[in-house]
């Protein structure tokens, strides 16, 4: 029987305890350790360019956690344990999810080594709330033009009804551009992404012009939350808290 879909945590500091590279260092320094249950992992930095781009947004002061599991059980054992001090100051944003969807661009992508997997999962239907991520390393020639057309892409956002929001997170700066949105239920997501507007044309030019190295997809079903991601507002609050402790 082949494994079952990878379970997701993914957690959120816009200030992280310390500093954002005293909190980088010492997360990578335990990472060196073998932690059970653990399938794939990046530090990342992290801004909030997905849904307002400013001079302020475009800096990197935050940082983001983004692990894959084999089970819940094996990810609250390491919050519990060896990556305690990741994840237990106030003011982080947290959520646990199941892979329901993977889409690579081409067969041979992955995500910094990690194959993300969906196997098992339940197909999501429109009504459920989704989190939907978008790993993506860009061409040096694209760059400019890809930050370009993604102005657009963030002001959309920025107004939708069903954004609950979003962030953008990278390890290998400056060419990977990672988004993490989150949306009231799928159907929402869908029509942010496919109506005519910033994102569609955006997501229609990479494709035609081939801007990116890497292209991973997923859709992710929301499990459980806690906190805020760049709104005001806490992102799914019929969810149940996400647990770290």
């Amino acid at each position: 029987m082949p494994p079952p879909a990878d379970y997701l945590t993914i957690d959120v500091y816009d200030h992280p305890p310390r500093g954002p590279w005293a909190w980088s260092r010492s997360v990578k320094s335990v990472l060196r350790q073998p932690i059970a249950g653990l399938r794939s992992v990046t530090v990342n930095h992290s801004n909030h360019a997905t849904h307002s781009l400013s001079p302020r947004s475009v800096v990197q002061p935050g940082r983001a956690l983004i692990a894959a599991w084999d089970s819940p059980e094996s990810a609250l054992a390491a919050f519990r344990g060896p990556l305690a001090m990741a994840v237990q100051a106030p003011g982080r944003f947290s959520l646990d999810g199941e892979v329901a969807r993977v889409r690579l661009e081409q067969p041979h992508h992955d995500w910094h080594g990690w194959n993300p997997s969906a196997e098992g999962s339940d197909p999501m239907s429109s009504d459920e709330p989704l989190v939907v991520v978008v790993h993506a390393i860009v061409k040096p020639k694209h760059l400019a033009g890809f930050v370009r057309n993604n102005v657009h892409a963030a002001s959309r956002a920025a107004f939708h009804p069903g954004h609950r929001g979003s962030v953008d997170i990278s390890s290998q700066l400056p060419f990977e551009h990672t988004s993490l949105s989150l949306w009231q239920t799928v159907k929402l997501a869908r029509d942010y992404a496919y109506a005519p507007g910033g994102h569609a044309h955006a997501m229609q030019h990479a494709r035609a012009a081939e801007t990116h190295r890497i292209g991973c997809f997923l859709q992710v079903r929301p499990l459980t939350c806690s906190g805020t991601l760049g709104l005001d507002t806490d992102a799914f609050p019929d969810l149940p808290p996400a647990v770290r402790a």
